[in-house]
């Protein structure tokens, strides 16, 4: 009984064995060896993500099967989650197991809406005796959601590992086993804290006590080995995952920072195109880890590498923030024997480079390229589009604002503007017909598609206003090509506007003369970048740009 009176350094696996729950690792790894023949993995065809039990079952010591065929649940967990994501969900209980009667699922639905109310429950501070954790448990409002509440608090509060594990032994004393996903909540613990040798005992102990684990101990299980030594059992893991569904791109990531970490881009690289071709959107902090771990390398590969990322930003019209073009920046200035010197800067109105001289892309489109869009938007957007919108009755500030700088002014409403009513007086409204044109469609019309038919229609020199970033038509053009076109001609012809800090006034940014993507010229690079957190979630073109110049001979 005093086998938490100190402080625990005994693996998981160790104390579970001592309650006669687990077989030593030793026993599990032959009894898998047996099973399913490890010098050839790659046949295995048991990993699914549709789970195997919500609860651990003991390995039948006198079988060979190390995984019962006893039916087993389904687990519904969500994929596409991030480290933070990952951890809330666990430490909110919502690995839902689902039975053919439903009960198991119900019961913790219920459960999901209790354990809200006991979140600011504290942990223990030290490990615990059995009869302390079942006097705690007894005086506990809700017993049978017990052992979830704490361990949940356990992550939230990050309470020392040794904690949990006595929570886990007494459970395994008192059940005879212990759930799947309180083996989960603890294996999020143990990635919290980056503890490897606890992490690889939980995955000794999943593989052997389920046929299959879901894509929330996956991800957990690479989150955290790729933070280790054991860098590559994330890569077998990430292998095992491929067998039998699409990666995360959490799952990618993971393993992309821990080759660089490990200075072995190449193989970061081959991941990052691999992630690519499976349709995976990288984040940008991935596309400045590949940065961060480049710095120095002389290495013509690894450059084209990351001048095609470069690229990636362009033809995605992809702003990086502050940071990312910081890691940019060094990295070019780091380059051996090339001598690269980046500067942020302003560009001016004019589209030059105050830093160059160079003067940056046009954003008007060629004759023939405005024909090709105008057509194309007309047949694939103006035809099938199924947008709607609202105006707003700051449209009155907009016309008066507008009127002082463009000689002709087209207005696109509804005709319930017509309509006398508090936000559309017909006094204001008459005013605004002195001052542009109207045109009002019907009510259930959708009003940016005949602003986008207008303003093609006028010809290359119209502008338009819109807070809308138009991404749903965007959406409806069928080819890279001519979405690329539609964005260089939204990026010059969209006037921006936002209301005021105060609410009281709206501001507007004028359409660029220049084209606010990633441009080279082998020599020289310009990158637009987004400075503030406003500008990051805005349509706003960013007025912020990197300047790096090659300088050659002696600097």
């Amino acid at each position: 009984m005093a086998l938490f009176s100190q402080p625990i350094q005994h693996g998981l696996q160790s104390l579970l064995w001592k309650s006669h729950v687990f077989w030593p690792v030793s026993r599990c790894r032959q009894l898998f060896a047996v099973s399913f023949s490890i010098p050839k993995r790659d046949k295995v065809s048991y990993f699914s993500f549709m789970t195997s039990s919500s609860t651990a079952l003991p390995v039948d010591p006198q079988g060979t099967d190390a995984c019962p065929s006893k039916k087993r649940s389904e687990v519904d967990y969500e994929e596409e989650k991030g480290w933070d994501e990952d951890a809330q969900e666990i430490h909110e209980g919502k690995l839902l197991f689902s039975s053919s009667g439903g009960t198991l699922k119900k019961q913790l639905i219920n459960h999901t809406v209790s354990r809200h109310r006991f979140a600011n429950v504290q942990p223990p501070e030290r490990p615990l005796r059995a009869e302390e954790w079942s006097r705690l448990k007894e005086s506990f409002q809700s017993p049978e959601i017990f052992e979830e509440v704490m361990l949940n608090n356990m992550v939230r509060y990050n309470s020392p590992i040794d904690v949990a594990k006595s929570l886990l032994t007494h459970v395994a004393k008192s059940n005879g086993d212990i759930g799947y996903n309180l083996l989960v909540k603890y294996l999020a613990l143990c990635v919290q804290q980056g503890k490897t040798s606890e992490i690889c005992d939980v995955y000794d102990i999943l593989k052997i006590r389920f046929k299959v684990l879901e894509s929330g101990a996956y991800n957990l299980l690479i989150r955290g080995l790729s933070n280790s030594d054991q860098w590559r059992m994330a890569l077998t893991l990430l292998e095992e995952v491929k067998r039998v569904t699409v990666p995360s791109r959490s799952n990618y990531e993971s393993c992309i920072k821990a080759a660089g970490r490990h200075q072995e881009m190449t193989l970061a690289c081959e991941l990052y195109h691999e992630m690519l071709a499976k349709d995976l959107v990288p984040t940008l902090d991935i596309l400045q880890t590949l940065f961060d771990y480049s710095r120095g390398m002389k290495d013509p590969a690894l450059q084209k590498e990351l001048f095609g990322i470069l690229l990636y930003l362009r033809e995605n019209q992809i702003y990086p923030h502050k940071t990312f073009i910081r890691s940019i920046k060094l990295w070019f200035e780091s380059i051996p024997g090339e001598k690269w010197k980046g500067h942020l800067t302003n560009i001016k109105d004019s589209g030059q480079c105050p830093v160059c001289n160079h003067q940056l892309e046009d954003s008007e489109l060629t004759e023939e390229e405005y024909n090709n869009l105008r057509e194309r938007i007309i047949r694939d957007v103006i035809h099938g589009t199924d947008t709607f919108r609202k105006t707003s009755p700051q449209l009155f500030e907009a016309v008066n604002c507008l009127a002082k700088d463009y000689t002709r002014l087209l207005v696109l409403g509804r005709k319930h503007m017509l309509t006398n009513s508090f936000n559309w007086k017909r006094e204001v409204m008459k005013e605004m017909q002195n001052k542009a044109d109207f045109f009002f469609a019907e009510n259930i019309s959708e009003d940016d598609a005949f602003l986008l038919y207008a303003t093609l229609r006028s010809g290359k020199h119209c502008k338009f206003v819109t807070r809308d970033f138009l991404r749903d038509h965007k959406a409806c053009l069928s080819d890279s090509v001519t979405r690329h076109l539609f964005r260089k001609w939204q990026r010059g012809h969209q006037i921006a506007f936002s209301p005021s800090a105060g609410g009281k006034h709206i501001n507007f940014l004028p359409a660029c003369s220049y084209d606010c993507v990633v441009q080279t010229t082998g020599d020289t690079w310009h990158i637009p970048y987004k400075d503030t957190f406003e500008e990051k979630y805005s349509y706003q073109i960013p007025r912020k740009w990197l300047c790096l110049q090659q300088k050659y001979g002696t600097m």
